[in-house]
């Protein structure tokens, strides 16, 4: 699974499911991303993984293993496909916002220092 972050907030889950012709879930093998809703356990796991690294944007990679869920990536180049076609969702444009309003909040910030 790769769950979503957006400044801190989680913004959703993707996985890569397979087409059933392979038992491999890549992209050149027929495989597509879905939806998927993790545990509310698994979602807070993934926020304690992305916060260690204060990344504005991520997608932090999840498998579940016999022995429970695990992390196993925190990306510092979260993709963007996975989102929108697994979610529906313009992480793009939602980035290119989230990134304008950090530069404007930061300009009121220094205005209202120097006021």
């Amino acid at each position: 699974m790769g769950l979503v972050f957006l400044g801190g907030e989680y913004q959703g889950a993707y996985a890569r499911v397979g087409n059933g012709a392979s038992w491999n879930t890549t992209i050149h093998s027929g495989g597509k991303y879905a939806q998927v809703c993790p545990p509310d356990d698994v979602i807070e796991m993934a926020r304690k993984a992305q916060a260690q690294f204060d990344l504005s944007y991520t997608t932090v990679d999840v498998a579940e293993t016999d022995q429970g869920y695990i992390c196993f990536e925190v990306s510092a180049f979260g993709g963007f496909k996975g989102a929108q076609e697994g979610l529906g969702i313009n992480m793009a444009s939602r980035y290119a916002d989230y990134v304008i309003q950090q530069l404007l909040d930061a300009r009121s910030e220094e205005e209202n220092a120097v006021s």
